[in-house]
């Protein structure tokens, strides 16, 4: 067995969302941003990647494998590690070596190409484990982790299947995960939801079946790293958000998983960073916008792109009223700052964010009953406009 001391800290962006894949370009910026905020991880696990996913026993090209390359030199000029992921989880074949042997295969040409780290990830597959073995799910995952590491001869991460605690445990999944993985192993979780409000060591401690002896994460069998989703929009590409983290003082390790924006990550990046542990969010996080241009006429309309709808919110009946809301939208600065930044607010960051701002006037619109049938037409979905209009 490999025995190795947990590393040091892990802080960085994890390239893991939907609908988006950076250029390498845009690769080499985030990892730029990272080295000026002194984080240390870029973890390349994009779900658009054929590779990486849908067709992971697919080698990448060399032409793919050569801008790796420059992107790991780059990231190790600036201090950066990057980790590369495969997510073998929708199809692999736990009942024969060929499966195995073109992970090993895949994972070896990732770090010839300069990865410091291999990220082998099960998540956001089906919970329907038909492999023909004595095993359990949990068991087969972490064997196949433990028999990875053995190969490439160093540590490896991981994403269990049940990566939140809102996922079905389903036939003791982690239990079984977790007490086949060995313990050299990096263990990246979500906490209590998909995307939490609050994240503490004792989420992850629960998670990974651990009883704590203090409330840090070094309590923990495994280096645990929060792989993050409070700025993730895939799940919800119309809405935007972009407030204080607010929720995650506690936590040492993590991974940002953000929008594929890269103007807006390199921003999600400073506020992250600026606000985790500020004693006045607020300021810090109002700093961090000013240093990337963000207009002082945008924290008229910012309460609407502050933080997602969270997955362990329990009475939801605490959101905003529509009465409060229809209070706060009423005033001209209001509708002055949404004016500005759609046509004054000129900026990569403002195109970025032009979709976001107005489709909110839209729906100031819709929420007033002022949006003519014709506009509703034109910028709704059809199935979205029948049911606006139904009643028109």
């Amino acid at each position: 067995m490999i025995h190795k001391e947990h590393s040091s800290t892990i802080r960085g962006y994890i390239e893991g969302y939907y609908g988006k894949l950076f250029s390498w370009d845009e690769r080499s910026a985030i990892v730029q941003s990272l080295a000026s905020l002194n984080l240390n991880t870029y973890c390349y696990a994009p779900k658009e990647d054929l590779q990486h996913r849908f067709k992971w026993r697919e080698p990448h090209t060399h032409h793919w494998h050569e801008a790796f390359s420059d992107l790991c030199k780059t990231a190790d000029n600036k201090s950066v590690a990057i980790v590369a992921g495969i997510a073998p989880g929708l199809d692999f074949n736990f009942s024969t070596d060929s499966d195995f042997d073109r992970l090993h295969h895949k994972s070896q040409q990732y770090l010839d190409s300069g990865a410091k780290n291999i990220l082998l990830l099960w998540d956001d597959i089906d919970d329907d484990f038909t492999a023909d073995l004595s095993i359990s799910e949990g068991t087969a995952h972490a064997q196949t982790v433990n028999r990875l590491s053995s190969r490439l001869d160093q540590a490896v991460w991981t994403v269990p299947r049940v990566y939140a605690a809102e996922i079905e445990n389903k036939n003791n999944y982690l239990r079984d995960f977790f007490t086949e993985l060995a313990p050299q192993h990096t263990v990246l979780l979500c906490g209590n939801a998909i995307v939490a409000s609050k994240i503490q060591p004792t989420d992850l401690s629960q998670l990974s079946h651990t009883t704590p002896t203090t409330e840090s994460t070094e309590s923990l069998k495994h280096q645990t790293v929060v792989w993050d989703n409070f700025y993730a929009n895939d799940y919800c590409p119309r809405r935007l958000f972009i407030g204080p983290w607010t929720g995650r003082e506690e936590v040492n390790d993590f991974l940002i998983n953000p929008t594929g924006m890269p103007f807006t990550d390199k921003l999600i990046l400073d506020i992250a960073i600026s606000t985790h542990t500020a004693n006045n969010k607020k300021s810090a996080w109002i700093d961090a916008l000013q240093r990337h241009g963000v207009p002082d006429t945008f924290l008229d309309i910012a309460f609407c792109f502050l933080h997602p709808c969270f997955g362990d919110t329990v009475n939801y009946s605490e959101a905003t009223p529509p009465t409060l809301l229809t209070t706060q939208v009423t005033t001209p600065a209001f509708e002055d700052a949404i004016e500005h930044c759609l046509w004054k607010w000129k900026s990569p960051l403002a195109r970025e964010w032009y979709p976001f701002i107005m489709s909110l006037k839209h729906d100031l619109a819709l929420l007033r009953g002022t949006l003519p049938t014709d506009r509703i037409l034109k910028t709704q979905t059809d199935f979205l406009a029948c049911h606006l209009l139904k009643d028109r």
